[in-house]
C-alpha cells in the first residue's frame, strides 16, 4: 500500500488520503476487523482504495456481523452494504513478463452481490449442505448495462455473457436473457453475445485474442478471472475496481500474503495498476496511463518482481517505475 500510495503521489495528482486499519491483523492487535468507521468513512468519501483482506477459510468465528446483518468476509461487507455491483478485472500481457499465453487484453465484469456467495447455506441434515444460487433480475439488468456501457467507454470491441443456461435454465437462463434484453437498447457496433462458462474456459487457452470483455456472474467471474490473471503470469498483475452507482472500491485482484509479512519481497504492482484504475475512476486519465506506462518500462527494463521470476524486492519495483515516470 505505501509503494502504491508513493508512486501515485509522484504523478503529481493531490490526493489527501483518510487512512484507516483494518483486517485480520488488525483484529489480533485491537479486537476489531472492521467497524461502522469504516462503513461511515467509505459512505463519506466514496472511493476506497484497499490491501487485500485475509479472510480464514472454514472458520464461521470469520463471519462478520455489522448493522444487524452477517457477512463472509469483509469483502462483502463492502460490496453488500454499498451495492458495488460490478467487479471491474482486467488482465493483459506486459513487456518483460513471460507468460503461458500471449495476445491476452480481457476484462472481466463480475456481477459482484449475489449468485453462490450470498452465504444462504444451510444444514437440512448431517449429511447434507444446501447452497442457495441467487440471481435477481435487476442485479442482472445493471451489470450487464455496465458492461456494455464500460465496453463503449473504452473502445473494446465485444461483450460476451458467461453462462451455464443449458444446465442452470431458471438462474442462468435468467441472467443470459436479461443481458440479451439490455442489449436490444444498444445500437454501437460493438459485438454482443454469449458462451457457455465450461467451454468458454477451453476456448481462452486456445485461443484467448477472441475475448475482450466478459459479463459474468459472481462465481463464474471469480473463476474467470483468476485463469485469466494465470494466463497473463499472475494475480500478481491484475487490479480490480468493485463499482456502484455511488461508491467504488479499489483492490488488487490477489489475496493477503501474511507469510512474507516484513520481507520487503512483496510485488507492489497489482496495488499500483489498482491505484491507476482509481486515478481514471476519479478523472485523472493522463496519471493513470502515465502510471501504467511506467509499470510496463519498469518490466521492459528488466526490473521484475521476485514472485514474477525475478530478483527485484518491492522497493526496487518502486524505484523502478519511478524512475519511467
Amino acid at each position: 500500500m505505501q509503494a502504491a500510495q508513493e508512486v501515485i503521489g509522484a504523478t503529481g495528482v493531490d490526493i489527501n488520503w483518510h487512512k484507516m486499519e483494518m483486517g485480520y491483523d488488525t483484529e489480533k492487535r485491537t479486537g476489531v476487523y472492521l467497524d461502522d468507521s469504516h462503513l461511515d468513512a467509505f459512505d463519506k468519501y466514496r472511493v476506497l482504495f484497499k490491501g487485500p483482506l485475509t479472510v480464514p477459510p472454514g472458520d464461521m468465528k470469520s463471519n462478520i456481523t455489522i448493522r444487524g446483518r452477517t457477512f463472509s468476509s469483509g469483502n462483502q461487507v463492502f460490496r453488500k452494504i454499498f451495492q458495488l455491483y460490478a467487479n471491474v478485472r482486467p488482465a493483459k500481457n506486459w513487456p518483460g513478463i513471460k507468460a503461458p499465453m500471449q495476445n491476452v487484453d480481457m476484462v472481466c465484469i463480475r456481477e459482484n452481490t449475489e449468485d453462490v456467495y450470498s452465504g444462504m447455506e444451510s444444514w437440512p441434515d448431517e449429511d447434507t449442505v444446501h447452497c442457495v444460487k441467487v440471481i435477481t433480475r435487476g442485479a442482472s439488468e445493471r451489470v450487464a448495462k455496465f458492461a456494455i456501457e464500460f465496453a463503449e467507454k473504452q473502445n473494446r470491441r465485444r461483450v460476451t455473457c458467461v453462462h451455464k443456461a443449458n444446465v442452470c435454465k431458471q438462474s442462468d437462463g435468467l441472467f443470459l436473457s436479461t443481458f440479451y434484453e439490455v442489449a436490444k437498447n444498444h445500437t454501437g457496433d460493438l459485438v454482443l453475445d454469449d458462451h457457455l462458462a465450461d467451454s468458454m474456459l477451453t476456448r481462452m487457452v486456445q485461443a484467448p485474442e477472441e475475448f475482450d470483455v466478459l459479463c459474468c456472474p459472481n462465481l463464474f467471474g471469480d473463476l474467470v478471472s483468476d485463469m485469466a490473471g494465470g494466463m497473463i503470469g499472475s494475480l500478481g498483475l491484475c487490479p480490480s475496481g468493485n463499482i456502484g452507482d455511488e461508491h467504488a472500491l479499489f483492490e488488487p485482484a490477489h489475496g493477503s500474503a501474511p507469510d512474507i509479512a516484513g520481507q520487503g519481497i512483496a510485488n507492489p504492482t497489482s496495488q499500483i495498476l489498482t491505484g491507476a484504475m482509481m486515478l481514471a475512476h476519479l478523472g485523472e486519465h493522463d496519471a493513470s496511463a502515465q502510471l501504467q506506462g511506467a509499470v510496463g518500462a519498469a518490466f521492459e527494463s528488466g526490473v521484475i518482481p521476485v514472485d514474477l521470476g525475478g530478483t527485484a524486492n518491492t522497493k526496487e519495483m518502486v524505484e523502478a517505475v519511478l524512475k519511467n515516470m
